[in-house]
């Protein structure tokens, strides 16, 4: 980061305090900064590799904060994303810099994309919608939230995108000449970026990009294309909508930069050529789009292409794109961005479970066609895609992303489906698991690397898949292995990656691994948390979960009062696990508004943040609808709240 952007450390020393109980990952404090030992404290015996990157991420977020946050900082809490959106694209690209090979960064862009999708899309669609610079608020704490962290970084991402990478560096270097040791504004940051970069998109177009700060909302766009054979051309047509939110019933149109490439059927890279061009240009292009509809026609054309649309996801965005099947599974294996590839494989795992769901019939047992089946396969044997990147494309959609994409929702039917899919997914490439198992289980010492990351990641997945088709097959081989592995691992990371596998899988030796895990870290908190959130978030199988739930609360090691072991059982079943947490008898409900009242009375920013889990009532189908409003009224009838829940209660409420 100091190569890139020339801003070292003014301190001697970087010097942090940690402590166990906080409400936060970590606080930048000039000289001292506090850190949850969440986001401290790792060794590979106690710490997986989600752990260590956790750790790299958020202290290089509180590291970058010294210049973006602290040397120049807000001048007041509505320029919140002000440093905090700038700094989260710090720290992204900060591990995405230090990974030596593309695949490895598109894995951190994919994963990055996920949150974007699975927390700030729902909040841009619910009662707590609001713009990356807010306009008001009640309480303060309510907006440390996703869309002004992760939103705002993507906005700071679409400047880079109009600028160039260079040209961002030259216009953090103008900010920091004009505003060090200022308290400014959003858009003293954009016009910094802009004014260092006079001849850019961004610079032409600032007043109008500057909505992204004050329109809350997701964009989307729609790209229908039309081929032209006799003229050789295709007519790529690009509009964009974006849904009234809460006090902001008309939206303008944004600025989208949209990156593509153009494929033929057979997977090779076409030049890019606009009819006004003289010359083809190869690779990716970025139009803008800055109207509500555009068309783009290409020249040059043999045959009708295959648009690769929005590659790297270059602006937060809905992309509604008529991909056939065919041209989907063309992305998936030929495209050269990395992350278009993943696209179309939840594209295509998304339209199966989508079919399933909207049936009137039954949950089928088998909801995967054979095409999907060989193209994952393909994915899982491939001899040179990076075993991180593999384990992402085969994760299937979860459960809230399914959900966001559906007018009403079933949650429990969602949930059969998808376990359906995966269920399949596990049996029918038993074989492929097992090799991909063997292949990737032995890394040598202990290294948190991107390569040895992603070797285990598919390897803990194939483990994973091998004890869920055991569950059917009545095969006692594959959950033995994983319970001696869980014996035997060298590291967290295997280690939890077999006890997961036994407990997603319900096997009988699920039991006796967790009492064993619970018996070797009983002395080691943060690991107790892992053992706490696995089972809270575990799959629910006729409502085994929330009585599990109920009785953890129970243990002599759950403290209600220290948030990370309250997240990890009370977030972790009504936040992360919609399966479970979604009953017919409303009783998931139930225990939300009991939890909500408990922290309430002594830790109202950790109840407010549980308070969200019901965001999204109303997209729920009846009986669900009436139980989480009726839930959700009783929450707000208690008289004392805090300002911090009250504010989230009336708001889901309203209307």
């Amino acid at each position: 980061d100091e190569a890139r952007f020339g801003l070292p450390l003014d301190l001697e020393r970087f010097m942090i305090v940690a402590t166990a109980d906080f409400n936060m990952g970590a606080m930048e404090n000039k000289g001292l900064n506090i850190f949850n030992t969440k986001y401290v404290l790792a060794n590979s015996a106690t710490a997986t590799d989600t752990d260590f990157a956790n750790i790299e991420s958020v202290v290089g977020h509180e590291y970058f904060h010294n210049w973006t946050g602290n040397r120049v900082t807000c001048r007041d809490w509505f320029q919140l994303s002000l440093k905090e959106g700038l700094t989260v694209f710090r720290d992204q690209e900060f591990s995405m810099d230090l990974c030596a090979e593309p695949s490895a960064r598109a894995v951190k862009r994919i994963e990055d994309v996920r949150v974007l999708r699975t927390a700030q899309f729902p909040e841009d669609a619910g009662p707590m919608a609001h713009p990356v610079r807010p306009d008001s608020y009640a309480e303060i704490n309510n907006f440390y939230t996703v869309t002004v962290y992760e939103k705002g970084a993507e906005v700071v991402r679409m400047m880079q995108t109009l600028v160039g990478r260079d040209g961002f560096a030259s216009g953090m270097k103008l900010y920091f000449e004009r505003h060090d040791g200022q308290a400014v504004t959003c858009d003293d940051f954009a016009q910094s970026v802009a004014d260092a970069n006079p001849h850019s998109d961004l610079a032409r177009l600032l007043p109008q990009f500057k909505r992204w700060y004050s329109q809350a909302g997701t964009p989307r766009l729609r790209a229908e294309g039309v081929y032209d054979a006799a003229a050789r051309s295709y007519t790529l047509t690009l509009s964009q909508s974006c849904a009234p939110t809460p006090g902001q019933a008309d939206k303008e149109p944004f600025v989208i930069p949209v990156s593509l490439g153009l494929l033929s059927a057979d997977g090779v890279q076409l030049p890019l050529q606009l009819a006004h061009w003289t010359q083809p240009e190869m690779g990716s292009r970025t139009l803008v789009l800055t109207q509500p509809s555009e068309s783009f026609t290409f020249v040059n054309l043999d045959s009708e292409p295959v648009p690769s649309l929005l590659r790297g996801f270059s602006a937060p965005v809905v992309l509604d794109c008529h991909y056939t099947d065919a041209q989907l599974l063309t992305l998936l294996a030929f495209d050269t961005d990395s992350f278009n590839r993943w696209e179309a494989a939840q594209r295509l795992a998304l339209r199966r479970a989508l079919m399933a769901i909207l049936s009137d019939d039954p949950v089928p047992a088998a909801p995967l066609d054979a095409a999907y089946l060989g193209a994952m396969r393909d994915v899982l044997r491939h001899p040179t895609l990076d075993a991180a990147f593999k384990e992402l494309v085969l994760t299937l959609p979860s459960e809230t992303y399914i959900s966001e994409q559906l007018g009403e929702v079933d949650p429990q039917r969602v949930h059969a489906v998808r376990e359906a899919m995966r269920q399949q997914l596990a049996q029918a490439l038993q074989a492929d698991w097992a090799w991909a198992f063997d292949a990737h289980k032995d890394n040598g010492a202990y290294r948190p690397d991107p390569v040895s990351t992603g070797r285990r990641a598919l390897a803990g997945m194939a483990l994973t898949m091998l004890c869920l088709d055991a569950r059917t097959s009545g095969d006692a081989v594959w959950p033995g292995r994983a319970y001696q592995r869980f014996k035997d691992a060298g590291n967290m990371t295997d280690r939890f990656n077999a006890l997961s596998a036994l407990v997603v899988s319900d096997h009988t030796l699920a039991r006796d691994a967790l009492a064993r895990f619970h018996s070797m870290f009983q002395n080691e908190d943060l690991v107790l948390d892992k053992w706490f959130a696995l089972q809270a978030g575990a799959p629910d199988r006729g409502g085994n979960v929330l009585p599990a739930v109920r009785q953890l609360m129970k243990h002599t090691d759950f403290h209600l009062k220290n948030p990370n072991r309250a997240r990890s059982v009370i977030f972790s079943y009504c936040s992360a696990n919609p399966g479970a947490f979604h009953r017919t008898d409303a009783a998931g409900y139930l225990y939300w508004s009991e939890r909500v009242i408990e922290l309430d009375a002594f830790n109202p920013q950790v109840a407010a943040r549980l308070a969200r889990a019901l965001d999204r009532w109303k997209k729920l189908a009846e009986p669900y609808r009436s139980a989480a409003r009726e839930a959700i009224a009783r929450v707000a009838a208690k008289p004392d709240l805090s300002n911090d829940v009250r504010e989230v209660v009336t708001r889901a409420l309203a209307d």
